[in-house]
């Protein structure tokens, strides 16, 4: 599924929200990325380098909280960085985060399905594995490792 920038705009005018400018620009600057794993400090100095306007971070921000209630946001944690914000995909997906290179690959979530039942089993606790990445090594770092 492809969003747009009309997209994205269509839903901040859904919650109520005047369409100003600035976030125009954030809703141009996230569906231009399709497939990237953008932070809000991106976001902004891309509004900047893109449209030459200087907006405030907060602004990015409340922008990236209302896509999320909409539900055509998703925010993530990669490793020890800032969260990330990424448009859905077609399906959940877990991101797996090379510690040594910084690669992302993404899996199925349903491939922790047994993880995920086993925790519920012992907890009762419903997982969300989409929320957090999960670090290791990538193939070629582990195998640089192994080289040692």
């Amino acid at each position: 599924m492809h969003i747009t920038a009309d997209d994205l705009i269509d839903a901040l005018r859904s919650q109520g929200l005047r369409i100003t400018e600035a976030r125009r620009a954030v809703c141009t600057v996230i569906a231009g990325r399709h497939g990237q794993h953008l932070t809000a400090a991106t976001i902004l100095s891309d509004v900047h380098s893109d449209t030459g306007n200087t907006i405030d971070q907060s602004t990015v921000y409340r922008a990236l909280d209302e896509l999320e209630k909409a539900g055509l946001l998703v925010h993530c944690h990669l490793g020890h960085g800032p969260a990330v914000y990424h448009l859905p995909s077609e399906a959940a997906h877990v991101h797996v985060v090379c510690e040594r290179c910084g690669a992302i690959a993404s899996v199925s979530a349903g491939s922790l399905r047994g993880w995920v039942d086993t925790v519920r089993a012992a907890t009762g606790f419903e997982v969300d594995p989409t929320h957090f990445g999960v670090t290791g090594l990538c193939a070629d770092c582990a195998a640089a490792a192994d080289g040692r």
